[in-house]
């Protein structure tokens, strides 16, 4: 072997040698990072731990986040009260009207939620005043905290469906034979119903009767010919307007930030029954393995960063004083402020207390 082929040979050893330590390093830097950095598994809209509000949260927390998919506030609810429910989820989001009584049970002792610590959570001092009667509570004790506002409504297609058309500023748009086989309904009986109780007069459908809620249900198996599909996830509603399978359907906001940041042309309509109303809570399963995460990832959410992040990313508002800064009114009105300062027509959705008569109508709604 010559002098230059036995330096080669040193120099890719050593190369390789090199190459071998930098890996173990790397790895070992890995392994470091995602040691102080756990995994916490969220059942949130997806739209709220997308993009730079993930990077937030997952900086800030300390965490990797899991979630898992999100369907609606009664599905959440199902989830946290199913077997092992309550260990599973460091952060639930539900419609607050709707979760507070099963989150908090029968009676004291009995709650769902994890007891908060509010000295590990202190940017809860930055939520708003007009939220802080959405806060779950009971004797002194908090379990869940008002993260955001939006609301439910009617969305469009307005390259296909007129602004000043009479049904678009309705639920009616929902029901009617104007836009048969171009109609989306949402997999929610509680927020479906409710609409459809809206359009037939109803101003306070949670308070309907076992035989007005089985009424409702006899008109939407009516005017069920007229749906195209009844979708399960916001990416389902968000993928159907972009492919022109729907022009019209019941719509959650964030299908509308996500269609609007895809170019396609979807806008909401106030609907002059009144939208639907909501705040959403956030709270932890009280038998959760690692609750500090939990506050942590909570205080992340309530952060000056996420609440001005938090609009333009999903369309919902903040419950932080920091979530309006910076926003014209022209957005705050789009974001649904108008619903706090009266411009706004709505209906908060409290759970009604038969609400079992209101699945079983819904049952025979999608069997029919």
């Amino acid at each position: 072997m010559t002098a230059i082929n036995l330096f080669q040979r040193r120099i890719h050893r050593r190369s390789v040698l090199q190459l071998a330590a930098g890996a173990a390093a790397v790895a070992g830097l890995t392994s470091t990072a995602a040691a102080e950095n756990p995994t916490v598994e969220t059942l949130v809209p997806n739209a709220i731990v997308s993009g730079p509000l993930r990077s937030i949260v997952e900086k800030d927390a300390g965490v990797t986040i899991n979630d898992a998919p999100f369907q609606s506030t009664p599905d959440s609810i199902s989830r946290l009260l199913a077997p092992g429910g309550t260990a599973r989820y460091n952060v639930i989001l539900a419609i607050i009207d709707f979760a507070r009584q099963p989150v908090l049970g029968p009676r004291a002792g009995a709650e769902k939620a994890l007891e908060l610590d509010l000295t590990k959570i202190p940017n809860a001092k930055k939520i708003a005043d007009i939220f802080k009667k959405d806060t779950i509570e009971r004797d002194g004790k908090t379990y869940g905290l008002p993260l955001f506002m939006g609301y439910n409504t009617v969305f469009f297609n307005y390259d296909q469906v007129p602004e000043n058309d009479p049904y678009t500023q309705s639920w009616g748009a929902l029901f009617e034979d104007k836009y048969a086989g171009k109609i989306g309904w949402f997999e929610s009986p509680h927020q479906m119903m409710f609409a459809a109780a809206l359009y037939l007069g109803h101003d306070k459908p949670s308070s309907m009767s076992d035989a007005e809620v089985r009424d409702v249900g006899k008109f939407m198996i009516s005017k069920k010919k007229n749906v195209r599909t009844i979708w399960t996830s916001f990416a389902q509603c968000a993928n159907l307007f972009a492919t022109g399978e729907i022009v019209v359907s019941f719509g959650p906001i964030p299908v509308r930030a996500q269609l609007e940041e895809q170019g396609v042309h979807v806008t909401n309509a106030w609907v002059k029954e009144g939208v639907e109303s909501l705040v959403a809570t956030v709270f932890s399963g009280k038998d959760v393995a690692n609750p500090d995460k939990s506050h942590a990832v909570i205080n992340a959410m309530l952060s000056d960063a996420y609440a001005k992040e938090l609009p333009k990313v999903s369309g919902y508002l903040s419950s932080s004083a920091a979530g309006g800064e910076g926003m014209t009114e022209e957005q705050k009105l789009k974001a649904g402020f108008g619903i706090y300062t009266g411009q706004t027509k709505h209906h908060p959705m409290p759970l009604p207390a038969n609400l079992n008569t209101w699945v079983e109508a819904w049952s025979a709604v999608k069997s029919a």
